[in-house]
């Protein structure tokens, strides 16, 4: 049985009354972590970059451009406000390209929150569905899963807005896995948000060119697909148990804006300070253990900017134990040059530990007088068993954008994002993200 017949079949019979009400509110938790991470991120270089290409092409204003007060095209539209979702590296990895595809198909048209949040969920699904077919969230071969698997949710999501047949959304789906593409080489590079950025633009384009005919060869399995090209296997599971459950129920918003398999030794270092009223002066050493694969992605232990410290397990666990937080000023270039940081940071050393699993650190801080103090994290904040809540993501998303639209705005946006299914517009959503 070919598969993406019967995953493009489900996707376009899938009715937003037929999504649990369990799907629905992850979907707007997810939809609003997006929107406070690109507001958040609308200031990074990587965003001032895509802002410059924006201005040089001209062209059509009919999309906001998150956090800037100006409209662009489309797909101008789609690659700086996906890319200023990424900058951060604060967002969930498969979020923006369909969240950010969806919002701006659904301004250019006038379309509605319950079919933003539709296509967000199914959109979703399928970049998951295809981030564990080529190797799970860290895949060994390389591949970053936010431009390989991420411009599949954002074909999902404009294939629906756009009312793609089943047959089309085959195509589609096609379309992004020949467009699909981001390397872990990139972390710490300011290429890496353009990830994000290029999986929207491309998701959208799939879903453009099938909706005007164009045609796909086999490319969701078999041995000339992605996932056999990408991940060594030619008959991946796309299409058993669809939506059960649902894989936005099992995302993971991030708590920290940096690489993920460094958030259980930065929580851990956090804990350390404040369970044991750590003072920066006392401080010797020290020592914290995380998974095995954890090195793999946040292995920089001497960054030289900010950008390359949100790929430093070292730097967060130093950020942890100096501020007893690690928000986005911990992860700048003037945190990451300072020499107080630079101090302690040469003293962490990292130790790849197989009896850690993934989400697990252990701690150990040696003093000056008081021996050696330990804190262990068991599963960190974030995962699936231990999520951000509601008020969690309510309060992440207010850190982020109150600065720039102010607390009045910034609650406008909560509180549109969670009655979406009742906008009649979701263009009046992005309109107030300026």
């Amino acid at each position: 049985m070919e598969q993406a017949p019967v995953l493009a079949q489900f996707l376009a019979d899938t009715e937003f009354a037929a999504l649990p009400q369990a799907a629905l509110q992850a979907g707007k938790r997810g939809i609003l972590d997006c929107l406070g991470t690109a507001i958040g991120g609308a200031r990074c270089q990587a965003a001032n970059i895509a802002m410059d290409l924006i201005g040089e092409a001209g062209g059509q204003t009919e999309v906001t451009l998150f956090a800037r007060g100006k409209k662009a095209a489309l797909l101008d539209a789609a690659l700086y406000n996906a890319t200023a979702a990424h900058a951060l590296d604060f967002d969930d990895t498969l979020s923006p390209p369909a969240a950010i595809a969806g919002l701006a198909l659904a301004e250019q048209r006038s379309l509605s929150g319950r079919e933003v949040l539709r296509s967000y969920v199914l959109g979703f699904e399928v970049a998951s569905r295809i981030t564990h077919a080529i190797g799970g969230w860290e895949n060994a071969r390389g591949w970053h899963m936010m431009g390989v698997a991420g411009v599949f949710g954002a074909a999902t999501a404009a294939s629906l807005l756009l009312k793609l047949k089943p047959q089309q959304i085959v195509h589609a789906l096609g379309l992004a896995a020949t467009q699909a593409s981001g390397l872990v080489a990139m972390h710490g590079f300011l290429a890496k948000p353009f990830h994000s950025g290029k999986a929207a633009v491309n998701g959208i384009f799939a879903a453009q060119l099938a909706l005007r005919g164009c045609t796909t060869g086999p490319a969701l399995e078999g041995s000339l697909s992605l996932s056999q090209a990408m991940g060594g296997t030619p008959t991946p599971d796309l299409a058993e148990n669809l939506g059960n459950p649902y894989g936005i129920l099992t995302n993971r918003l991030k708590p920290f804006p940096c690489g993920r398999l460094g958030h259980a030794a930065i929580e851990a270092a956090v804990k350390a300070r404040a369970t044991h009223n750590l003072k920066d002066e006392e401080i010797v050493a020290v020592e914290v253990r995380v998974e095995p694969h954890a090195q793999y992605l946040m292995g920089k232990n001497d960054p030289q900017n900010g950008t390359q410290s949100m790929f430093s397990i070292a730097h967060g666990v130093t950020a942890g134990l100096l501020y007893g937080k690690a928000g986005p000023d911990q992860f700048s270039d003037d945190t990451a040059s300072d020499l107080k940081v630079k101090d302690l940071r040469r003293r962490v050393e990292v130790v790849p530990d197989p009896q850690c699993v993934s989400g697990q650190a252990k701690i150990t801080v040696h003093t000056k007088t008081r021996g050696a103090l330990s804190t262990d994290v068991p599963i960190q904040k974030g995962f699936a068993a231990n999520p951000l809540t509601d008020d969690d993501v309510k309060e992440k998303f207010l850190s982020l954008a109150e600065p720039v639209t102010g607390l009045e705005r910034a609650q406008r946006v909560i509180d549109l994002v969670y009655n979406l299914e009742t906008v009649g517009d979701a263009g009046a959503l992005a309109r107030q993200c300026v």
